[in-house]
């Protein structure tokens, strides 16, 4: 279980190369990778109460424990998994992923949302010349248009440990991204990591003129498992009716409910607050599905009025502990599953090949589907995680 896991520990590595976060290196930076947690789902009619179910086969969360060779270092790793690197525009896979994934769940809900989590380099091109460093940058029109909105980590405290001020190098990266990126109109959601009162004024203060909404995670780590204490209520608390992002004025997260012990008793936690927008993973501890009924509860606020819930879906690897994942699978069977992650924070998972149709069509494309599943439940909208594996493939 969730509870019993030990979480990953994010290696800290120079910048220019692939690790935990994005690096600093102009042409492809390396943001922290999170491989955000999704759920797996049985969908109804939309009708009649919807159940997530969790299947048998599913792998419990335990610590991650490699197999022999599988995650050797990046000179042995055509060898581990029989493969070589494989001929592929990463970046331009990963776009196009989600391209076709807004267009599908937006072709059966408009309103739909689609958040991207970090994953700054995908929305502009570099056009290089002879001299890379004199390269220009283009929107990458296309990925903007499937997106409406972007959450970016760390971007003032948390983005190496916890609770200490991001570097200010990085700082002034993200901020110039998310300021060209204004005109654009996508929503910014700002998650930063501390506890303390005067630096999430401060940082709020720096996110004035991006009007950006913002959010800091109370401790341990960044874990992401409680409630913020600091401060005791959402800023901007309103009992305005929340339809979608562009009305609300505060968001809350949380991915490990297991703290909460109960899916009830965490259920109980996320009513009892004002927060505009809930982001939350629709499994409790990772593998107790959340239902129609507790979706009803959870869509308001503590005043009475509704507001909007987003799920995460992680897109950039699997989770051997979801639904999808089937006893016999490992690195090259199925096809598009490669060695195993060592930056997992919540259990075991694996590198996919992103750009198989076969990895795809469990994510999306049906009413079956991952996708289809999170539409089918009610939820407004997705955060998409994994977006920075390709970044890893990069550096494969």
């Amino acid at each position: 279980m969730m509870a019993e896991a030990n979480w990953q520990k994010v290696r800290d590595l120079s910048r220019g190369k692939v690790s935990g976060k994005l690096t600093s290196n102009p042409q492809s930076r390396f943001r922290w990778k999170r491989s955000l947690v999704a759920f797996g789902l049985v969908v109804g009619s939309l009708c009649a109460p919807v159940t997530l179910t969790a299947p048998v086969n599913a792998q419990q969360l335990e610590p991650f424990v490699p197999p022999p060779n599988s995650l050797s270092s990046p000179s042995k790793r055509s060898e581990a998994t029989g493969t070589e690197k494989p001929d592929v525009q990463f970046a331009d896979e990963m776009r196009n992923f989600v391209i076709q994934l807004s267009r599908w769940a937006k072709s059966y809900r408009s309103d739909f949302s689609i958040i991207a989590l970090n994953g700054l380099e995908l929305t502009e091109y570099l056009e290089t010349t002879l001299f890379a460093s004199r390269g220009t940058a283009e929107p990458a029109r296309n990925y903007l248009r499937a997106l409406d909105g972007i959450m970016i980590e760390a971007p003032f405290y948390g983005f190496d440990k916890y609770g200490e001020p991001t570097d200010s190098e990085e700082t002034k990266y993200i901020l110039g991204y998310l300021d060209r990126l204004k005109s654009s109109g996508l929503e910014y959601f700002a998650l930063d990591y501390t506890d303390k009162s005067d630096a999430q004024q401060a940082a709020r203060q720096k996110l004035r003129d991006l009007n950006a909404l913002y959010y800091a995670a109370p401790p341990p780590d960044k874990q992401l498992s409680t409630l913020a204490k600091v401060p005791r209520t959402p800023i901007g608390a309103n009992p305005h009716i929340i339809d979608n992002i562009r009305e609300a004025k505060n968001y809350a997260i949380v991915l490990d409910s297991s703290p909460y012990g109960t899916k009830d008793a965490f259920i109980d936690a996320m009513i009892d607050t004002n927060y505009d927008v809930l982001i939350i993973d629709p499994f409790h501890r990772g593998t107790i599905p959340l239902t129609y009924d507790d979706m009803k509860r959870l869509r308001y606020k503590k005043v009475g009025t509704p507001r909007t819930i987003l799920a995460y879906l992680n897109i950039g690897t699997a989770e051997t502990y979801r639904y999808y994942w089937q006893n016999n699978w490992r690195a090259g069977s199925p096809e598009f599953i490669g060695e195993g992650n060592l930056d997992a924070r919540w259990g075991q998972e694996h590198h996919v090949y992103y750009w198989s149709q076969a990895w795809q069509n469990i994510l999306f494309g049906s009413e079956n589907s991952y996708l289809g599943g999170i539409m089918k439940l009610g939820f407004d909208g997705v955060v998409l995680g994994g977006l920075n594996e390709y970044s890893w493939w990069l550096d494969y």
